[in-house]
């Protein structure tokens, strides 16, 4: 038997706080009252099963990145657990940054369930768009019952 999955209450927001630069701060609005456990709201269906349900591999109490052994291949917790919708926005809002043609490399140590294929290890880790990388790539996700990932735990500094 499935869990139903939950919505957030529309009326209730919360502004969420990307980052600030030293003229602006860049925001989003929410949802508040997320559970710890309970798949977010934002997860997208078709990456869960009875075997792989979003509920366990989107629960980030033990990783910040959920069930490792839910990610297998193309099937990333960025993904399927609404994080890569989030950077998508939180990217809009920010500034564009510059960026010499020398390509970035990723840390070694970094974690790669953090990253998909439009938000890369090279992208988030690169400390030219600023001391902590891409800002786009760590938007606060805990009012949707996740643990924000940092630059330090995924670009491997930590």
């Amino acid at each position: 038997m499935r869990q139903q999955k939950r919505r957030p209450s529309e009326h209730g927001m919360l502004w969420l706080r990307l980052g600030c630069a030293s003229f602006a701060c860049f925001c989003l609005p929410v949802p508040i009252k997320a559970q710890t456990g309970a798949c977010p709201s934002l997860a997208e269906p078709g990456c869960f099963d009875q075997d792989f349900p979003c509920e366990t591999c989107c629960d980030t109490r033990m990783l910040p990145i959920g069930d490792l052994k839910c990610w297998v291949g193309n099937v990333k917790f960025a993904t399927c657990c609404g994080l890569t919708r989030l950077r998508m926005q939180a990217e809009e809002m920010l500034p564009k940054h510059v960026v010499a043609e020398r390509q970035a490399e990723c840390p070694p140590a970094a974690q790669h369930h953090c990253f998909d294929s439009y938000f890369t290890c090279e992208r988030c880790c690169d400390t030219r768009k600023g001391g902590q990388g891409d800002m786009a790539c760590w938007p606060d996700t805990s009012p949707y019952g996740l643990r924000t990932l940092s630059f330090g735990f995924c670009c491997g500094l930590q």
